[in-house]
Protein backbone atom coordinates (compact mmCIF):
# COMPACT_ATOMS: atom_id res chain seq x y z
CA UNK A 1 0.00 0.00 0.00
CA UNK A 2 2.90 1.98 0.62
CA UNK A 3 4.42 2.09 -2.66
CA UNK A 4 1.19 3.39 -4.26
CA UNK A 5 1.13 6.09 -1.88
CA UNK A 6 4.06 7.34 -2.53
CA UNK A 7 3.44 7.00 -6.51
CA UNK A 8 0.07 9.09 -6.11
CA UNK A 9 1.87 11.80 -4.09
CA UNK A 10 4.33 11.71 -6.77
CA UNK A 11 1.61 11.98 -9.58
CA UNK A 12 -0.18 14.41 -7.76
CA UNK A 13 2.87 17.06 -7.09
CA UNK A 14 3.55 17.25 -10.82
CA UNK A 15 -0.21 18.00 -11.64
CA UNK A 16 0.36 21.69 -11.05
CA UNK A 17 3.27 22.23 -13.65
CA UNK A 18 0.95 19.58 -15.85
CA UNK A 19 -1.93 22.31 -16.11
CA UNK A 20 -1.63 25.45 -18.49
CA UNK A 21 -3.44 28.17 -16.90
CA UNK A 22 -3.17 31.30 -18.85
CA UNK A 23 -2.91 34.44 -17.13
CA UNK A 24 -6.59 35.87 -17.74
CA UNK A 25 -5.27 39.68 -17.13
CA UNK A 26 -2.22 38.86 -19.78
CA UNK A 27 -4.91 37.59 -22.40
CA UNK A 28 -7.78 40.65 -21.84
CA UNK A 29 -4.63 42.74 -21.75
CA UNK A 30 -3.33 41.65 -25.57
CA UNK A 31 -2.96 44.10 -27.91
CA UNK A 32 -1.40 44.46 -31.40
CA UNK A 33 -0.85 48.10 -32.29
CA UNK A 34 3.10 47.62 -32.44
CA UNK A 35 5.28 45.04 -33.79
CA UNK A 36 6.36 43.51 -30.22
CA UNK A 37 2.90 43.75 -29.05
CA UNK A 38 1.49 41.24 -31.90
CA UNK A 39 4.15 38.71 -31.07
CA UNK A 40 3.88 38.98 -27.37
CA UNK A 41 0.13 38.48 -28.11
CA UNK A 42 0.21 35.93 -30.31
CA UNK A 43 2.69 33.59 -27.63
CA UNK A 44 -0.21 33.95 -25.18
CA UNK A 45 -2.48 33.11 -27.35
CA UNK A 46 -0.65 30.22 -28.25
CA UNK A 47 0.04 29.46 -24.91
CA UNK A 48 -4.00 29.42 -24.28
CA UNK A 49 -4.71 27.58 -27.24
CA UNK A 50 -6.94 30.30 -28.01
CA UNK A 51 -6.95 29.47 -31.79
CA UNK A 52 -9.39 31.91 -33.07
CA UNK A 53 -7.17 34.90 -31.75
CA UNK A 54 -3.94 33.62 -32.73
CA UNK A 55 -5.50 33.39 -36.36
CA UNK A 56 -6.70 37.44 -35.81
CA UNK A 57 -2.46 38.20 -35.25
CA UNK A 58 -2.22 36.94 -39.29
CA UNK A 59 -2.24 39.66 -42.01
CA UNK A 60 -4.16 39.21 -44.68
CA UNK A 61 -1.81 37.90 -47.17
CA UNK A 62 -0.39 35.52 -44.94
CA UNK A 63 -4.11 33.76 -44.79
CA UNK A 64 -4.24 34.38 -48.61
CA UNK A 65 -1.19 32.55 -48.94
CA UNK A 66 -1.60 29.65 -46.56
CA UNK A 67 -5.45 29.38 -47.82
CA UNK A 68 -6.81 29.98 -44.39
CA UNK A 69 -10.17 30.79 -43.29
CA UNK A 70 -11.48 31.17 -39.38
CA UNK A 71 -13.42 28.04 -39.85
CA UNK A 72 -10.26 26.03 -41.41
CA UNK A 73 -7.94 27.63 -39.42
CA UNK A 74 -7.74 24.44 -36.02
CA UNK A 75 -7.08 22.14 -38.92
CA UNK A 76 -4.54 24.25 -40.46
CA UNK A 77 -3.00 24.83 -36.67
CA UNK A 78 -2.87 21.38 -36.38
CA UNK A 79 -0.77 21.19 -39.36
CA UNK A 80 1.25 23.94 -38.58
CA UNK A 81 2.20 22.39 -35.25
CA UNK A 82 2.82 19.00 -36.76
CA UNK A 83 4.92 20.22 -39.81
CA UNK A 84 6.45 23.55 -38.46
CA UNK A 85 9.18 23.56 -36.22
CA UNK A 86 8.99 27.15 -35.58
CA UNK A 87 5.52 27.08 -34.55
CA UNK A 88 5.67 25.06 -31.24
CA UNK A 89 8.92 27.41 -30.51
CA UNK A 90 7.15 30.66 -31.17
CA UNK A 91 5.62 30.00 -27.55
CA UNK A 92 8.09 30.32 -25.27
CA UNK A 93 10.41 32.40 -27.65
CA UNK A 94 12.40 35.27 -26.25
CA UNK A 95 12.60 38.70 -27.89
CA UNK A 96 15.95 39.26 -28.78
CA UNK A 97 16.32 42.02 -31.45
CA UNK A 98 13.86 43.82 -33.85
CA UNK A 99 14.27 46.62 -36.42
CA UNK A 100 11.78 47.97 -38.65
CA UNK A 101 12.08 47.33 -42.04
CA UNK A 102 9.86 50.83 -43.29
CA UNK A 103 7.13 52.33 -42.03
CA UNK A 104 4.57 49.21 -42.61
CA UNK A 105 6.78 46.61 -41.93
CA UNK A 106 9.10 45.06 -39.05
CA UNK A 107 11.47 42.02 -38.49
CA UNK A 108 11.47 40.62 -34.81
CA UNK A 109 14.15 37.76 -33.79
CA UNK A 110 13.09 35.37 -31.71
CA UNK A 111 15.81 33.15 -29.33
CA UNK A 112 14.52 29.58 -28.61
CA UNK A 113 16.62 26.98 -27.96
CA UNK A 114 16.65 25.28 -31.58
CA UNK A 115 17.53 28.56 -33.06
CA UNK A 116 16.71 32.11 -34.08
CA UNK A 117 12.99 32.46 -35.48
CA UNK A 118 12.66 35.56 -37.39
CA UNK A 119 9.09 36.95 -38.05
CA UNK A 120 7.89 39.25 -40.41
CA UNK A 121 4.96 41.79 -39.57
CA UNK A 122 3.06 43.96 -41.58
CA UNK A 123 0.73 47.16 -40.52
CA UNK A 124 -2.74 46.91 -42.09
CA UNK A 125 -5.77 49.71 -41.60
CA UNK A 126 -8.76 48.38 -41.02
CA UNK A 127 -12.69 49.78 -40.59
CA UNK A 128 -15.62 48.27 -38.99
CA UNK A 129 -19.46 50.21 -39.59
CA UNK A 130 -22.54 48.97 -37.27
CA UNK A 131 -25.50 50.84 -37.87
CA UNK A 132 -28.74 49.73 -37.00
CA UNK A 133 -29.25 46.06 -38.13
CA UNK A 134 -25.87 46.35 -40.34
CA UNK A 135 -22.64 45.68 -39.94
CA UNK A 136 -20.05 46.18 -42.80
CA UNK A 137 -16.22 45.88 -42.61
CA UNK A 138 -13.29 46.21 -44.56
CA UNK A 139 -9.67 47.13 -45.44
CA UNK A 140 -9.02 51.01 -46.41
CA UNK A 141 -5.51 52.67 -45.99
CA UNK A 142 -6.20 55.50 -43.07
CA UNK A 143 -4.42 57.76 -44.54
CA UNK A 144 -7.29 57.62 -47.25
CA UNK A 145 -9.91 57.57 -44.26
CA UNK A 146 -8.87 60.55 -41.88
CA UNK A 147 -8.07 63.65 -42.92
CA UNK A 148 -7.52 67.04 -40.56
CA UNK A 149 -8.84 70.02 -41.73
CA UNK A 150 -8.77 73.14 -40.30
CA UNK A 151 -11.45 73.79 -37.86
CA UNK A 152 -14.17 76.77 -37.90
CA UNK A 153 -13.20 78.51 -34.70
CA UNK A 154 -9.44 77.58 -35.29
CA UNK A 155 -7.38 74.41 -34.65
CA UNK A 156 -7.97 71.26 -36.85
CA UNK A 157 -10.80 69.20 -37.28
CA UNK A 158 -10.50 65.71 -38.06
CA UNK A 159 -13.05 64.42 -41.15
CA UNK A 160 -13.63 60.65 -41.35
CA UNK A 161 -14.18 59.26 -45.48
CA UNK A 162 -15.52 55.77 -44.90
CA UNK A 163 -16.32 53.86 -47.40
CA UNK A 164 -19.87 53.78 -48.22
CA UNK A 165 -21.62 50.54 -48.84
CA UNK A 166 -24.41 49.86 -51.28
CA UNK A 167 -27.41 50.02 -48.76
CA UNK A 168 -28.28 53.74 -47.59
CA UNK A 169 -27.12 53.89 -44.21
CA UNK A 170 -27.92 56.93 -42.80
CA UNK A 171 -25.43 58.93 -39.99
CA UNK A 172 -28.54 58.65 -37.94
CA UNK A 173 -28.45 54.86 -38.20
CA UNK A 174 -24.67 54.58 -37.22
CA UNK A 175 -24.26 52.88 -33.49
CA UNK A 176 -20.20 52.24 -33.83
CA UNK A 177 -17.42 53.22 -36.31
CA UNK A 178 -13.95 51.48 -35.58
CA UNK A 179 -10.69 52.29 -37.32
CA UNK A 180 -8.01 50.12 -36.65
CA UNK A 181 -3.94 50.43 -37.14
CA UNK A 182 -3.22 46.76 -36.54
CA UNK A 183 0.48 44.77 -36.49
CA UNK A 184 0.49 41.80 -37.84
CA UNK A 185 2.20 38.27 -38.29
CA UNK A 186 3.47 38.15 -42.04
CA UNK A 187 5.54 35.06 -42.44
CA UNK A 188 8.00 33.25 -39.61
CA UNK A 189 11.21 31.53 -40.43
CA UNK A 190 13.47 29.31 -38.06
CA UNK A 191 17.07 29.95 -38.66
CA UNK A 192 19.30 27.14 -37.56
CA UNK A 193 21.87 28.17 -35.18
CA UNK A 194 25.30 26.80 -36.44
Amino acid sequence: MRPRTLALALCLAGLPQACRCPDAAALVSARRDSPRATVEAFQRYLDADLYEQEYGCFSTGFRRQNGLSLFGYSEFRDRLEREQPWFGALAGASIRHERPLGPNEHLIELATVGGTLRVRLVREDFYRIRAAQSYYDGRADLGTMVRAESGLEGGEAWVLRLPREATETSVCDLTSVTLERLWLIDGVDLVESP
